[in-house]
């Protein structure tokens, strides 16, 4: 039977659950306030950014390190130098992986065209071909 701070507690069977001293951190994702991003370029690519290279807190102390060591005219011998370029290349690697070139985007447009509309396909290659000989 549990206690009270007098000793007996005659009424402990009525608790409801919460009721008492309760003194557990409840750290459940549905407590947490929802967070919505608004990235300022490319959704897709900037998301994948934060997620595979860096977060922007993170990509932001490199670029402070940098310019506090160009403004008291030192030496750039940190690593945040180097960090800062291997993302940079991991950047332009993410952004050819999301955006295909002209080409490779109008390729793929077509195949889909063709596979899910071939009429329309058709007509389009028609109409391409009658622009071609004028």
């Amino acid at each position: 039977m549990p206690l009270s701070s007098s000793g007996y507690d005659p009424f402990w069977l009525f608790r409801w659950p919460l009721s008492g001293n309760v003194n557990e951190r409840i750290t459940a994702p549905w407590f947490s306030p929802s967070l919505t991003v608004n990235y300022a370029g490319d959704a897709r690519i900037e998301d994948r950014v934060v997620t595979e290279i860096a977060s922007y807190g993170r990509q932001l102390g490199w670029l402070i390190e940098i310019a506090i060591a160009l403004a008291h005219k030192q030496d750039l011998h940190s690593e945040a130098l180097r960090h800062i370029e291997e993302a940079a290349a991991k950047i332009e690697k993410i952004k050819k992986e999301v955006h295909p070139s002209a080409l490779e985007a109008a390729a793929e447009a077509l195949d889909r065209l063709e596979r899910d509309r071939p009429a329309e396909y058709e007509k389009l290659l028609s109409e391409r071909q009658r622009k071609e000989r004028k």
